[in-house]
């Protein structure tokens, strides 16, 4: 847990020396805002904790997530489609919640 708390402040750290050296309010808070959501993303993926195979592959897609907002503050190219790829997990569980029922709560 405290690891998390490391990795979120070091990258709110990242968008404020990014805010910082350019000045570009535009990125910054749209990067804050991705940071926000990943957060969110992340908070929202515990419930997939009961079918692990689908919560693993959350986290990994939460770590590509997180790169890809790297890339935007170092490189300046916003790639959506990376960020909200944690998304998909969580549509996936809630299809399997329609379909099959709600045999996944914990």
């Amino acid at each position: 847990m405290t690891r998390l708390v490391l990795i979120v402040l070091l990258t709110l750290g990242a968008v404020a020396l990014d805010w910082y050296w350019r000045r570009d309010w535009k990125k910054s808070l749209l990067a804050l805002g991705t940071v926000i959501l990943l957060i969110a993303f992340a908070i929202t993926g515990m419930t997939l904790r009961p079918i692990l195979p689908l919560f693993l592959g959350h986290v990994v897609l939460l770590v590509v997530a997180w790169l890809g907002l790297l890339y935007y503050l170092w490189k300046g190219r916003f790639l959506w489609w990376i960020v909200l790829l944690p998304a998909l997990t969580l549509l996936l569980f809630v299809v399997l919640n329609f379909l099959e029922g709600s045999r996944y709560e914990g």
